[in-house]
């Protein structure tokens, strides 16, 4: 009968689990493939019929299920200039990320240096770099890169990602005390600490619970010197990225230009480039 709840998922939901077999096995095993061979007219109409206590029950399942996903947290630059230099963020660099923890049920959050709405580089909106991960943003109107919180007003160890996108914004504002600090605190608690490209600019200031640079002794990528050179900012850029990560200890390794490439050190995961960015981002799901 039209809009009658599937008989599968009414059998499953109101049988009583069998005497040998422990709720949430076979109960569950027969709930999850009723409710798969629903419609969602027949989805509708089934929670429609449920009373007040039943679907308090399921919020707070589905609540606590969000919650064992994971939370995220993308740190992007406030700065659209360097020196006299246009920039920003870079774009796929926020949403390859964005979308990879979005679509595998993470919590995703996106702050920024000063707060306010992202500047976003003009150049990794263009034809040539424009990803689908950017398109589906400017679908969604750039919501979530618009009135940002600071990244000072957020707390960092109550996510278990945070990660650091790139773009030359971050050669202004990210090697600070205060991003440095932030990316120690995340650390000191264990959490996932990610960055892309120049996204590993807020390690410069970063310190170890020894004290000593946090990237010392660690294996790292990122925007390597000769990408640098081939996009022709070496000379307006405050110091190579690369360089200075090996100066302050770090065991950098990048590989051709602007190919994709993530490296793991423990629960450290940096990628190269913007090509690098969805890698960079799945490489954080395993560590969770």
């Amino acid at each position: 009968v039209q809009g009658t709840p599937c008989h599968h998922c009414l059998i499953a939901v109101s049988r009583p689990p069998p005497s040998s077999s422990p709720m949430g096995s076979g109960a569950s095993a027969g709930v999850a493939e009723g409710m798969k061979a629903m419609t969602d007219a027949e989805m509708k109409d089934l929670v429609a019929s449920f009373d007040a206590a039943t679907l308090e029950k399921l919020q707070k399942a589905l609540d606590g299920t969000a919650k064992k996903a994971g939370k995220v947290l993308i740190v992007t630059t406030s700065a659209d200039k360097m020196g006299e230099h246009a920039t920003g963020a870079w774009s796929e660099e926020i949403t390859g990320p964005y979308y990879i923890f979005l679509d595998k049920g993470l919590e995703v959050k996106v702050c920024s240096v000063a707060g306010g709405d992202i500047p976003i580089d003009a150049g990794s909106l263009s034809d040539t770099f424009k990803t689908e991960n950017d398109k589906r943003m400017m679908e969604a109107d750039n919501g979530p890169l618009k009135g940002t919180s600071k990244l000072a007003d957020e707390d960092v160890t109550q996510f278990d990602i945070v990660f650091f996108s790139g773009g030359h914004g971050t050669c202004v504002d990210f090697p600070t005390e205060e991003v440095g600090a932030a990316v120690s605190k995340a650390a000191a608690a264990g959490k996932v600490v990610a960055s892309v490209c120049h996204g590993p600019m807020a390690f410069v200031s970063a310190k170890g619970a020894d004290g000593e640079p946090f990237v010392k002794g660690k294996k790292i990528t990122c925007f390597s010197d000769v990408e640098e050179g081939q996009v022709g900012l070496t000379e307006k850029v405050p110091f190579l990225l690369e360089a200075k990560l090996k100066e302050l200890g770090a065991e950098v390794s990048v590989g051709d230009p602007w190919g994709s490439k993530a490296v793991i050190d423990g629960k450290l995961v940096t990628g190269q480039n913007p090509q690098s960015s969805v890698e960079a981002a799945k490489a954080c799901l395993t560590l969770l």
